[in-house]
């Protein structure tokens, strides 16, 4: 149950990321504006505390910084290489802790420590396009066998190194349809093989070129998994609230804070076990 749950909390992190990332915007959104060489430091935290069924209750407690900076650009997108340059993981289930500081844990021992670290100061190119928002890994990396079935946490990590250094680029931009004015609203939809996200948002305010967001976003989700032989489905929906405050002529976002609750359910070995969580993240970018 103790992997399981690792495997758990990734995705829980992992929907959560997911649907707070940009979307698709309408043609009338202008362009990101970033210039070569350009540096942005991306420092988020994220809360979680989950109740996984059976009295198994989890409290995690992450942060990460990356460091992004603009290689080169088009008349269509920007490479943006980011590099995962702090980290640091606190969590507790069922009474056992386990941390992570790589300020602190220079030397890693542990499988966990290990696993960690190898994700550190590797740049990694990613393809922004500058008038959707989204973003794309510009080579996909390779998962290596055996991992997942030797270390749990090296599984956790491997379900999401193909989106994550994506997920951080894409998060860091916002941009704000043209001809909007204060309490008007919009949306946008993302769907994967996964997941389905819809999300509103609200201009509530625009003092200079800072523009106050409100987010409103669902998103439902079925995540199958076969681990270590033991084959589990974990469906879930996410309402999420936050406040995203952007820069209206660059589209680069300067603070996010978001909340939400996940109500899920995990099915194993034909049992259906209920999964809650409300999870919180604050973000900046400099």
């Amino acid at each position: 149950m103790k992997k399981t749950s690792l495997i758990i909390l990734g995705i829980i992190t992992g929907t959560f990321a997911i649907s707070q990332n940009a979307a698709v915007k309408p043609i009338n959104s202008g362009k990101i504006q970033l210039k070569n060489g350009q540096k942005i430091i991306a420092a988020n935290s994220i809360t979680i505390e989950a109740d996984m069924g059976m009295g198994m209750q989890l409290n995690s407690n992450s942060t990460t910084e990356n460091n992004l900076e603009v290689k080169t650009s088009t008349d269509k997108d920007y490479t943006i290489t980011s590099t995962l340059t702090k980290l640091k993981v606190d969590f507790t289930m069922a009474g056992q802790s386990t941390n992570y500081d790589s300020e602190k844990n220079t030397t890693p021992t542990s499988d966990i420590e290990k696993t960690f670290a190898e994700r550190l100061n590797k740049p990694v190119d990613v393809i922004l396009n500058n008038t959707t928002g989204t973003a794309a890994l510009k080579e996909k990396k390779e998962k290596k066998e055996g991992d997942e079935n030797d270390n749990p946490m090296a599984g956790l990590m491997n379900s999401f190194a193909e989106s994550s250094d994506d997920a951080v680029v894409s998060g860091a931009f916002e941009l704000v349809p043209a001809g909007k004015n204060i309490s008007d609203s919009w949306s946008d939809t993302t769907k994967t093989k996964e997941m389905t996200t819809i999300r509103t948002y609200t201009l509530k305010s625009v003092t200079g070129n800072d523009a106050v967001l409100q987010l409103d976003a669902v998103t439902t989700a079925s995540n199958k998994l076969d681990f270590q032989g033991m084959e589990f489905e974990f469906k879930s929906t996410t309402k999420s609230t936050g406040e995203i405050t952007t820069d209206i002529n660059t589209g680069q976002i300067k603070s996010k804070n978001t909340k939400a609750d996940i109500n899920g359910t995990i099915q194993l070995m034909g049992q259906d076990m209920p999964v809650t969580a409300k999870v919180s993240s604050t973000g900046t970018y400099k």
